[in-house]
């Protein structure tokens, strides 16, 4: 795909009362949206985790302590039962451990290993140099300004 998406002219005839230029930036937007994502994946395939995966790992190393997988959910935005699935792949590589809670037998923690710290250390270095490169078309204060102007539209985006 090439960037950026631009529209056809005949776009206000064929769509009137829209605007050309918001369907410009929403389909550019989410295409560049896409390729990262697509980057960050293959950023990460080296270290065997999913980008979902990396999040879990950094949220419970700057959580400093083990967590509650609800605590995971609600920073993750996604369900419970996604995280389970998370959990299990990250478990089954020994980068995380379920425990039950010490004072509520009910509750589950869930810990960082060792080699679950490292992986987190490892991997967010990894991403933050690509990221670098990913956005070195742009100046700081192009980054800026973008980072400003992006920031405005979530409110919007909320329902």
């Amino acid at each position: 795909m090439e960037l950026p998406i631009r529209i056809g002219p005949d776009f206000a005839a064929k769509y009137p009362g829209a605007s050309a230029t918001a369907t410009e930036c929403a389909m550019n937007i989410a295409a560049t949206s896409d390729m990262l994502l697509e980057r960050i994946a293959a950023t990460l395939q080296p270290f065997g985790v999913t980008p979902a995966g990396g999040l879990v790992l950094g949220i419970l190393k700057d959580a400093g302590a083990p967590c509650p997988p609800h605590y995971i959910s609600e920073r993750l935005i996604v369900s419970r039962a996604t995280v389970t699935g998370l959990l299990d792949t990250l478990a089954k590589r020994g980068l995380v451990r379920r425990a039950s809670h010490p004072s509520d037998r009910r509750m589950v923690l869930v810990h960082l290993t060792k080699a679950g710290s490292s992986v987190a250390d490892d991997l967010r270095h990894t991403v933050h140099l690509a990221e670098a490169e990913w956005v070195s078309p742009l100046s700081e204060a192009e980054r800026t300004q973008l980072t400003a102007l992006l920031g405005k539209l979530p409110s919007h985006l909320v329902s």
